[in-house]
């Protein structure tokens, strides 16, 4: 799996528009073709760079049907408890 999933480019401009950005990210969900829904994702410059609870995104570019941005917040930062310290 790979780590930045680039955004169909019918989806770019909306995100763009939406007023819901941070310093340089989104909060976003993600549609698939197949039916799955990911509900917790951060957007940057055009990519998806990360979904909660997956070390990598789990999906590919051609999988992605719809991206919408979201107020669902959560701490993508913070270091999960199982993680080794370094």
């Amino acid at each position: 799996m790979k780590r930045l999933i680039p955004i169909p480019p019918e989806n770019v401009e909306p995100l763009k528009k939406a007023q819901k950005k941070e310093w340089g990210y989104q909060f976003v969900s993600v549609n698939l073709k197949d039916g799955r829904h990911f509900d917790s994702a951060i957007a940057s410059e055009g990519h998806i760079i990360q979904v909660k609870g997956h070390k990598d995104v789990p999906f590919e570019p051609g999988d992605v049907e719809s991206v919408v941005a979201t107020d669902k917040r959560w701490n993508f930062r913070r270091k999960r408890f199982d993680q080794p310290k370094k």
